[in-house]
């Protein structure tokens, strides 16, 4: 992760056009306001203080227990930062809050405008969702003295003031803290942390704090009898009586209706009760505090039953918050969205747009997951850290199912194939099952884990065979071409005896590709093995008498190793004998050489040594008498070094090509640089001609030949590429290879880079 981004928390209903703290100007404030403003910055810079001891004792104790030591480091660096910069986050916040009650005119906007939703710098979520929560949790616990000092506000101001832009409502709070830690290079889980702890040290604190306020508003002269009048309005609400009570002013309209008079809908009775809201969804900037998240989900799992989801037809997005609005007119109720659950809805949307528009996926199956859309959206309204987790069971079983349909391929009748039949059964009993209780999903994954593996198992049977059958045909291809090698090194340019080729070609040729095959050409069995073939060619080229001594010496062993190769390659005894009768006769002659040359040399010795004068014409006499004519030219036999060399450079001929031979790629070629970056397993998309396109799988790569195996999901072999072909069909896009990446994630990402992409465009 990169931590210059990490510091780059913005909401997720980010303020349009110059609302931000810094696009404001300073216009007087009315004395009371001011006073306000003072006496509320005194009371949180008392809560702040208190802050970052606490930080300090939880960011030492995650760097002693840190994972690896890049994260410790960066939680020790943090630590230091913070120290140094305390005092300046102080003053940032403090000037954050001032600047708060400089409240603008917002300009109108669709509040379910999905060019709305921006998201964290970084790509990760937890830091937006620790931010939301905070101030979500908040507006539930202080919800009334919020709304009443949002209504004595309300008469200060010129613009309407209400939850969301009150200068002291969280939202206002949480953005001064997180604009004042903005600046700093912190670890991701130190931000994180230093999060969790504003929200423990001073959000979860604010009762006394807005109880305060609002005592200083009354003691003013500020609407003192509020509390009053709300209580009254509750009272005549909860009659049973079908008129809403005469007097009704703009404070019952924005607080009562919230706090809830039983039932099923707590946040849309105040719009009921009022009269001042359309039957709907109300946008959040009209006053009207926000449905509770349970009753949102009691609508949504409503929604859920009677979703317009036809069997084997194409599935579309569902516009949830035209459901939602849809279903609150027809029940004459209105209602706000909370802006987290606002945006959870929309980033749901668009998750699912992205898998429904998934190439990577089969129509009837992409059809299925569509159809999870509401549950995945229950939970992710139910749990806010559903985008953080990446172990959550939901997404851990959205995964699967996705990564089980990669390779799958429609057939004509494909309502009858086994993975479809099990997709779809467990998509129905999500639908059906799931309210709450998230335990459905880490069930429904146990049971398509199990299903899984016995259809793999299956195909993994039939898909070994397959790789195995072209791996020994791979292996024997190249052992061929590496005792060639070898033998071509140890022949070329020498005459040897008959009987010694025979050995080679017989015996020897048979027990390297044996050895070859079965231990390789690192193994102690082929050095042993080749060393053996060398010095048996050695043997019958070593000058003689020279050597005579080193050959007695080798001889009885070469001889041992030379009956276990006779005995391993199974050569006929009768053969053997023969063979072994005759390289006998060769030795015998080579010493008998060897002895006549010796008794040369000394009777040359004596007569040089008789012979006073002439001593260089004597010399060359001797040379000249010498009967070189015995001795056979020599050629030195190649070191085992070299020998290795040979076997390293031996080229396998590779697989021919069907049809027109192809062109050679250079090594920049990208498509012939991606052949060596494929993954085994990696999923595949073949376009063969129109009518003929299927998926498959990188099932092994048989290095010896640089040959390609795909199969289908069943483990079948569909096509084998050289590693040329395979360039090429890469190069013309007869071959595209396909994300088989966890579904969620990619979805998440590609969200993520396109709201990015938007907020650039605008800006």
């Amino acid at each position: 992760m990169d931590m210059k981004d990490s510091n780059k928390v913005v909401s997720l209903a980010e303020k349009s056009a110059g609302t931000g703290f810094s696009a404001r100007k300073n216009t007087p404030l009315p004395s009371t306001v001011a006073a306000l403003r003072e006496k509320a910055s005194s009371l949180l810079l008392e809560q702040f203080k208190q802050l970052f001891g606490k930080v300090d004792d939880s960011l030492f104790s995650m760097a002693e227990r840190a994972h690896g030591q890049e994260e410790q480091d960066g939680l020790f660096q943090a630590l230091r930062l913070l120290r140094v910069e305390r005092r300046a986050i102080a003053e940032r916040f403090a000037d954050n809050i001032d600047r708060a009650f400089q409240v603008r005119e917002e300009r109108g906007a669709d509040p379910f405008a999905s060019e709305s939703l921006s998201l964290v710098h970084n790509d990760d979520l937890e830091q937006l969702v620790a931010a939301d929560t905070m101030v979500a949790n908040a507006k539930r616990d202080f919800a009334e003295p919020i709304t009443e000092l949002s209504l004595r506000l309300d008469t200060l101001y010129a613009v309407k003031i209400y939850d969301k832009n009150n200068p002291l409502g969280p939202d206002g709070i949480c953005d001064a803290f997180v604009e004042a830690v903005r600046p700093l290079d912190l670890h991701i889980r130190a931000r994180l942390t230093l999060l969790k702890k504003f929200e423990q040290v001073v959000m979860l604190q604010l009762r006394d704090f807005y109880d305060r306020c609002n005592q200083l508003l009354m003691e003013r002269g500020i609407l003192p009898n509020l509390r009053e009048q709300r209580r009254l309005v509750r009272q005549r609400s909860s009659r049973p009586t079908p008129t809403t009570p005469a007097g009704g002013s703009s404070a019952p309209a924005q607080g009562p209706g919230t706090q809830g008079t039983g039932g099923g809908g707590t946040g849309m009775s105040g719009g009921m009760i009022s009269g001042n809201f359309a039957p709907g969804l109300v946008p959040a900037s009209a006053g009207l505090a926000p449905m509770p998240s349970g009753d949102l989900l009691g609508h949504l799992g409503e929604l859920q039953s009677a979703a317009p989801y036809q069997s084997g037809g194409e599935i579309q997005l569902l516009n949830v918050a035209e459901l939602l609005q849809q279903r609150l007119v027809q029940a004459n109720q209105s209602a706000s969205l909370a802006k987290v659950d606002s945006d959870i809805i929309k980033l749901v949307e668009m998750l699912f747009s992205f898998i429904l528009d998934d190439r990577n996926l089969a129509e009837p199956l992409k059809n299925q997951l569509g159809r999870l859309q509401l549950p995945l959206l229950k939970v992710a309204i139910a749990d806010k850290s559903f985008f953080s987790k990446g172990g959550h069971p939901a997404r851990k079983l959205l995964n699967e199912l996705a990564d089980a349909a990669t390779g799958w391929q429609p057939g004509e009748h494909f309502e009858t194939d086994p993975l479809y039949r099990e997709v779809s059964k467990v998509v129905d009993r999500v639908l059906e099952e799931f309210d709450r209780d998230v335990n459905i999903f880490s069930l429904l994954l146990e049971s398509f884990r199990q299903f899984i593996q016995r259809e793999r198992k299956r195909a993994e049977m039939l898909e070994r065979r397959i790789v195995d059958e072209a791996d020994g045909r791979a292996k024997t291809q190249a052992a061929r071409a590496r005792v060639a090698a070898v033998m071509d090194a140890l022949v070329a340019e020498r005459e040897l005896p008959p009987v010694v080729q025979e050995w080679l070609q017989k015996v020897w040729n048979n027990m390297l590709f044996l050895t070859c095959v079965k231990e390789g050409t690192e193994s102690e069995a082929w050095s042993r093995d080749v060393r053996t073939a060398r010095d048996l060619v050695w043997s019958v080229q070593a000058p003689m008498p020279d050597s005579r001594q080193q050959l007695l010496g080798l001889l009885p062993a070469l001889q041992e190793r030379l009956r276990e190769g006779v005995e391993a390659v199974s050569l006929n005894p009768f053969e053997a004998r023969r063979l072994f009768a005759e390289l006998k006769e060769v030795y015998r002659e080579r010493f008998a050489l060897a002895q006549r040359v010796s008794e040369e040399r000394e009777r040359q010795a004596r007569e040089q040594a008789e012979q006073d004068l002439a001593e260089e014409r004597e010399v060359e006499q001797v040379a000249a008498a010498e009967p070189e004519s015995e001795l056979a030219p020599e050629v030195a036999v190649p070191q085992m070094e070299e020998l290795e060399q040979v076997v390293a450079e031996a080229e396998v001929a590779p697989m021919e090509p069907e049809g027109e031979s192809l062109a050679a790629l250079p090594e920049s070629d990208p498509h012939w640089q991606q052949t060596f970056r494929l993954a085994q397993g990696s999923w595949f998309e073949l376009k063969r001609s129109d009518d003929e396109q299927f998926r498959c799988r990188l099932a092994a790569v048989i290095k010896d030949i640089d040959q390609f195996i795909f199969v289908n999901r069943n483990g079948a072999k569909v096509a084998e590429f050289s590693r040329l072909e395979l360039a090429h069909a890469l190069r013309t896009a007869q071959l595209m290879s396909l994300d088989d990446g966890m579904l969620f994630e990619r979805a998440l990402q590609s969200v993520i880079g396109n709201v990015r992409k938007k907020r650039g465009e605008m800006s």
